[in-house]
């Protein structure tokens, strides 16, 4: 009996001292390589989603690298307050064709329409009337899996232009509902009928009004990005200019939601929460989606100033998983995460400004977006 506590006790000190020498390596160790970071809940859950059919414009990539490079941009937007401004748009005296093009051919529109996710409604449009019209757009001219929500009037405002057919609307929807809330915790709800309760699939809309303006002689530039726009004997437009406010979005569509035949245009659950040095107020949008019956996209978004110190996009996500299942009453444990939505959406105070890299100072260009005021 006297044996076993010597041989413990030896035991003991021994494996004491192997201790120390593993965390002695282990200090070593460390200071010759980096310890790389926990990966966030939102990395996991993307890095398991399959990404295919990404596509240009808002809302258009889906994928975890992709997050991270517009979380640095927008970071980069929030330290850029004393970046000068750059010229977009210049201005040189002289006509055109005193320009040497060497050997480049050069073609020539009434009108040239740059970014044609939403452009080539208006290009198709524009060509509808007699003119020469072109598209420059940086990827392939397609429409994102992600639906759009939209109500069938600003539809047929389309269809009363001459650009598309009813029976174009009837192929590219892909859900109805009705009817649909707006609403404040604490406050009441108010149910509309026919706002924003068609979900319209953006590749099959856009495939149509590829063919219609290609049929009508319409050209498109598909990989192509726009730098610099040479206007000659005119004045120079700026960019770089920092938004007054930015709107983050974050979300997803997922499968599992059982009842499933109303949608939220506005819904506010919750008061401001401070998120690194911000105060926040979160906004939801929900859907039904085209893709099943039982599935369902939700959006939080939230309106900031582009400062240091303002939550990334993934900080949000972060916060997405854990309020989400409370605000539509399931468990994240129940979904199928079909894609993982993002995006930044600046906004100025005043575009006619002249301060204001929308403020448009030639003739010959004009800004379109459905994006660039603060409300």
């Amino acid at each position: 009996m006297s044996i076993l506590p010597v041989q413990f006790g030896r035991s003991m000190i021994f494996h004491h001292h192997h201790h120390q020498q593993q965390q002695q390596l282990m200090r070593r160790r460390r200071g010759r390589m980096s310890i790389t970071p926990r990966a966030s809940r939102t990395q996991k859950i993307m890095e398991n989603i399959s990404v295919t059919g990404e596509a240009g414009g808002a809302g258009g990539s889906y994928s975890y690298n992709t997050l991270k490079r517009l979380d640095q941009l927008w970071s980069n937007i929030c330290l850029s307050d004393t970046r000068q401004p750059g010229d977009v748009v210049l201005d040189f005296s002289g006509s055109l064709s005193d320009v040497d093009m060497g050997n480049n051919r050069m073609s020539t529109f009434d009108v040239l329409v740059c970014g044609g996710t939403l452009g080539i409604f208006v290009a198709t449009a524009l060509i509808s009337k007699g003119l020469k019209v072109g598209i420059v757009e940086r990827n392939l001219l397609k429409g994102r899996e992600q639906e759009w929500n939209i109500s069938r009037k600003e539809l047929l405002e389309l269809v009363q232009v001459g650009i598309l057919s009813e029976y174009d609307i009837e192929q590219a929807t892909m859900a109805k509902f009705n009817p649909n809330r707006c609403g404040f915790e604490g406050k009441g709800d108010i149910w509309v009928e026919d706002i924003l309760n068609l979900g319209i699939s953006p590749a099959k809309l856009i495939d149509s009004m590829k063919i219609r303006f290609t049929s009508l002689g319409g050209i498109i530039f598909e990989g192509h990005g726009v730098d610099r726009i040479f206007v000659y004997d005119d004045r120079a437009i700026r960019s770089g200019k920092k938004p007054d406010g930015v709107c983050l979005v974050v979300g997803t569509c997922a499968r599992g939601f059982k009842d499933n035949i109303t949608s939220d245009v506005i819904f506010s659950s919750s008061s401001t929460k401070t998120v690194g040095d911000t105060k926040l107020q979160y906004f939801w949008e929900a859907f039904p989606a085209g893709s099943g019956s039982m599935d369902r996209t939700t959006y939080m978004f939230t309106y900031v100033e582009a400062k240091p110190g303002q939550p990334k996009l993934e900080e949000l996500l972060e916060d997405y998983w854990d309020l989400m299942p409370a605000y539509q009453g399931i468990d994240l444990e129940e979904l199928e995460i079909l894609r993982v939505i993002y995006g930044i959406f600046p906004t100025f105070r005043d575009r006619h400004n002249a301060g204001s890299p929308l403020t448009t100072l030639q003739e010959v260009v004009l800004d379109l977006d459905e994006e660039d005021t603060v409300e």
